[in-house]
């Protein structure tokens, strides 16, 4: 099926795909702010006058002192200097800040388009529904960072993970406006079996990207840098010890090796379900149907869910003492890629699109058997 020209000017296209990629971007530095201890450096959420970072070294100072009350400081980098506290407090503020440019690009780009009539009813909803979103995460993202302000010296990982969790929610779903607007007659192939394989997908996809949020938040690759044992094991001795199964040791996961080793456990579990789900529907994808656009989605996927895999291994071995950088930065940009994947394999398989000329030929076939 060749290409049809989207209703939307060029220029509304350019600006979602802006917008898409500055979610990216985001994400990728809220990834960076996380493995370099900076969330908590700034322990004030101010909107509009936040946007100014010190200027002065009276300003610094004053910087430094609230967070030389925060139980972080305390508890752990109570040797910090000053040179070290702008270190990460660059990557906070950083953070914020393209929070706040995505918000500008956002809002001029609509008042413009909004107000030349480029933007119909249907897209008026689905960017409502990104506002939503945006606001949802940028709450929890306080929501989160005041988590670690109280009494622990670190953001709590479930918070992290509802943040991180909307994040990727906005993401996906801006995606899918973004398709649905650069890309409205694209074809797919929606075999039902090959359908259904692919909510098997979506649900493991969905549990895995938690799992690791809830791994990033409470370091658990720390105990357990080992693959593909754990320490030696196939199963950590303290998740076969009943005693260590407890509401506590889930919550105050810090003073037990239960709720990381549990954590890390399953996210190694789940990682090898979804290859192996994801290459039987690719499988029977190749048996189903010869459509271009879904033979070149699934083999990026595919190669995106092994350079993924590779660099969890490569993160957890390296992760002795604490975690690398680098490497936890590139996992976390793959799996945005891998839910990118997926976002296009399901957008494929949407329904009310127009059929593809093999769909048509399927779906008569189908009739005319079940008038038989």
């Amino acid at each position: 099926m060749g290409k049809s020209p989207s209703r939307y000017p060029r220029s509304v296209q350019l600006w979602l795909i802006v917008g898409l990629v500055m979610v990216v971007g985001q994400i990728v530095i809220g990834g960076i702010t996380r493995l370099t201890e900076s969330g908590l450096s700034i322990t004030e959420w101010e909107v509009v006058s936040g946007a100014i970072p010190p200027l002065n070294a009276t300003d610094w100072q004053e910087e430094f002192v609230k967070y030389q009350a925060s139980p972080q400081y305390a508890q752990i980098f109570g040797d910090m200097t000053l040179a070290d506290f702008k270190f990460i407090y660059f990557w906070e503020w950083f953070h914020r800040q393209w929070a706040r440019a995505m918000g500008l690009v956002f809002a001029v780009g609509f008042f413009v388009f909004w107000r030349r009539g480029y933007l119909d009813g249907a897209l008026m909803r689905r960017l409502g529904i990104v506002v939503l979103l945006a606001a949802l995460a940028a709450s929890f993202g306080w929501i989160m960072v005041a988590s670690g302000l109280v009494d622990r010296p670190w953001v709590n990982a479930y918070k992290l993970t509802l943040h991180l969790a909307l994040g990727l929610t906005l993401f996906s779903y801006l995606l899918w406006v973004t398709l649905k607007v650069v890309r409205p007659r694209i074809g797919g192939f929606p075999h039902l079996p090959v359908k259904n394989l692919l909510w098997a997908v979506n649900v493991v996809l969905i549990l895995q990207l938690l799992l690791g949020g809830v791994m990033s938040g409470a370091r658990a690759a720390l105990p357990y840098p080992t693959w593909p044992d754990m320490n030696g094991s196939a199963v950590p001795p303290v998740l076969t010890d009943a005693s260590a199964w407890t509401v506590e040791n889930l919550v105050y996961y810090e003073g037990s090796l239960f709720q990381p080793a549990l954590v890390q456990f399953l996210h190694r579990m789940t990682a090898y379900s979804l290859l192996i789900i994801a290459l039987y529907f690719v499988y029977r994808c190749s048996r189903a149907s010869v459509n271009r656009n879904l033979r070149r989605a699934n083999t990026l996927l595919i190669s995106l869910l092994i350079t993924q895999a590779i660099l969890g291994i490569l993160t957890v071995v390296n992760s002795v003492g604490q975690v690398p950088v680098g490497l936890g930065v590139a996992h976390q940009f793959t799996a945005i890629a891998v839910a990118a994947a997926i976002v296009y394999l399901n957008y494929l398989f949407r329904p009310g699109r127009p059929l593809h000329p093999v769909e048509k030929l399927v779906e008569n076939n189908r009739k005319k058997s079940l008038a038989l």
